[in-house]
């Protein structure tokens, strides 16, 4: 497979603090400035366009989650137990 090339440029104007968090998190990861930020901000893209991703259902599916929505709501008991135990593992 051939590699994409890469010929876009974008400029970014950032103080010298966030700079240089940004510089040691990219030496951290063994990255480069550009690859590490690049990869940050298309996964964060991705997650933006993925919260916004539209299901359409037909009437009668929008119908039977909407009946399901609408029920009281009911006590799982064995998660009400597993919640009322010791909790340790929270921290």
């Amino acid at each position: 497979m051939a590699a994409l090339r890469k010929n876009e440029t974008i400029n970014l104007r950032i103080d010298a603090s966030t700079r240089e968090v940004i510089a040691r998190a990219a030496e951290i990861s063994g990255k480069s400035l550009t690859a590490f930020m690049t990869e940050a901000a298309l996964a964060s893209a991705q997650k933006e366009l993925l919260d916004q991703r539209f299901i359409g259902v037909d009437a009668s599916v929008f119908d039977a989650v909407e009946d399901l929505l609408a029920e009281p709501a009911r006590v799982d008991e064995k998660l009400s137990a597993l919640l009322k135990s010791n909790r340790q593992w929270l921290d």
